[in-house]
């Protein structure tokens, strides 16, 4: 199998026609609509109908059949497990694994080992999937959840100051303040109203609904920015102010920032969610605590930004397991 369309590596999708598929097999993905609410299939549709492009189905019925296996696990990665949808995610065993323990427990056993085994097979063809890239030559791009610096966050903290218009200072600001000091994603951020927004003298507190129902007590840091934006003449219901919501909230946003940028450096909630996470880490937050701020049930998160974390010195570390820091 020689395909030749490249392989998604984050969330901003690629073209998923494949030259080697047949027409009829090319017009079945393209034609295919899952059983799911639409506001869900807008999110995934171009990464499931990229993905089974590229794993080249030999025909129209085992390309509806991996469709439908697909579009039913970008789903659950988005709206349950709050991950990002890159294949290196998505078609990982460890997550494929999570998915059938997890979302195929209402299926015949027959039937839940043939979809997961599919998955599985799907997987391993888009592992040694080896396009001919666009980008040859370029520098290879920064890790997409590598935390920022303190620097950079005073970067865009500046660069809110300077956008071009009083609604593309508001929303840059409140993308920045809600992501990284609260670590909502980017589309709890877009749906967050103000009556979601609790402020007393003890602090910030957001309540997220939606897939992942909770409570995130704001940094400290972000909470006079965050007190500020709600007031804000521009906010009448939803913090992040726009006349109607987008179908496709990340890549909304994703376009929102690079023109507001122009040209110029941005961020990533990816990457601000990333922050706190990691500054939480370092500052021994509880993990368990952790995954419920986030509103994850798994710990693939705290294990991608390990290697960002520091490690305490010895003394300190001998000092922790033994307990002593905590008498």
């Amino acid at each position: 199998m020689t395909p030749v369309t490249p392989a998604l590596v984050d969330s901003s999708h690629v073209d998923y026609s494949n030259p080697q598929l047949g027409a009829d097999v090319a017009q079945t993905i393209e034609d295919f609509t899952p059983m799911i609410p639409k506001r869900l299939w807008d999110v995934v549709a171009t990464f499931t109908r990229s993905a089974v492009a590229d794993f080249a189905p030999a025909n129209c019925a085992e390309a509806s059949k991996a469709l439908t296996v697909v579009s039913r696990l970008a789903v659950w990665t988005t709206e349950t497990a709050c991950l990002p949808l890159e294949r290196n995610i998505v078609f990982s065993g460890r997550h494929i694994e999570t998915f059938a323990a997890r979302q195929m427990g209402g299926l015949s056993p027959v039937v839940a080992r043939n979809e997961r085994l599919r998955l599985l097979r799907i997987a391993g063809e888009l592992h040694s999937f080896d396009p001919v890239r666009r980008d040859a030559g370029k520098k290879p791009r920064p890790n997409p959840f590598a935390p920022y610096s303190p620097a950079a966050l005073v970067r865009f903290r500046s660069q809110a100051a300077t956008r071009s218009t009083p609604l593309r200072r508001h929303n840059w600001m409140m993308l920045l303040s809600l992501a990284a000091g609260c670590a909502l994603t980017t589309t709890e951020i877009v749906h967050l109203k103000a009556n979601d927004v609790d402020t007393t003298e003890d602090g910030v507190t957001v309540t997220v609904t939606g897939a992942s129902p909770r409570t995130v007590v704001c940094l400290a840091e972000w909470e006079d920015d965050i007190r500020h934006l709600l007031h804000a003449p521009l906010v009448v219901d939803y913090l992040f102010v726009k006349d109607v919501r987008p179908n496709d909230a990340v890549a909304y946003v994703k376009k929102f920032l690079n023109s507001t940028a122009k040209g110029s450096e941005f961020p990533t909630v990816e990457r601000l969610r990333s922050t706190w996470i990691v500054g939480h880490l370092e500052a021994r937050t509880p993990i368990v605590a952790l995954a419920q701020a986030l509103g994850v049930k798994t710990y693939t998160t705290f294990e991608r930004l390990a290697r960002f974390v520091t490690v305490p010195e010895v003394d300190e570390l001998q000092a922790l397991f033994r307990g002593e820091l905590n008498r």
